[in-house]
């Protein structure tokens, strides 16, 4: 029987709020033994032909507001893979939310062809968001890091 473990259980709910970030109806993932299917009605659906900004909702005491993430702030996947937010299962993570980084700085790794390479930072700043979840594949220009 697969065991749920505590790095499951931060995907899954980074999953559910990307779900809601993004109007994803449905979303299926099976790990071993076990299956979970998150599934919403899709609010706002853009027109096939309208253009789609990123966002990340932030709630307020008073009021609701929505930030719009600059293009040029978003670090996306060079390629496809399987990303990995440390070097191995038993050290850090390479990035914290809240974490000052340098151009340069490692990320994260995408696994490739059995080839690890290193995703580093395009420019100084504070991370605001990992989207990408550790040991889980990613595609060409998915979003993997979000900075301020």
């Amino acid at each position: 029987m697969t065991k749920i473990d505590k790095n499951d259980i931060q995907n899954i709910k980074l999953i559910i709020n990307e779900t809601k970030i993004n109007n994803v109806a449905k979303f299926r993932l099976k790990k071993g033994d076990y299956e979970i299917e998150i599934s919403s009605e899709q609010i706002n659906k853009p027109l096939p032909n309208q253009e789609i900004k990123p966002q990340i909702k932030k709630s307020s005491e008073n009021n609701n507001e929505i930030d719009t993430i600059n293009e040029e702030n978003i670090v996306k996947s060079p390629m496809v893979g399987v990303a990995y937010l440390s070097a191995d299962p038993n050290s850090p993570p390479y990035v914290k939310i809240g974490q000052h980084v340098k151009a340069g700085d490692i990320l994260l790794l995408i696994e490739a062809m059995k080839t690890f390479n290193e995703i580093k930072a395009p420019k100084s700043g504070v991370i605001k968001k990992i989207v990408a979840l550790n040991s889980q594949p990613v595609e060409f220009g998915d979003h993997l890091i979000i900075f301020e």
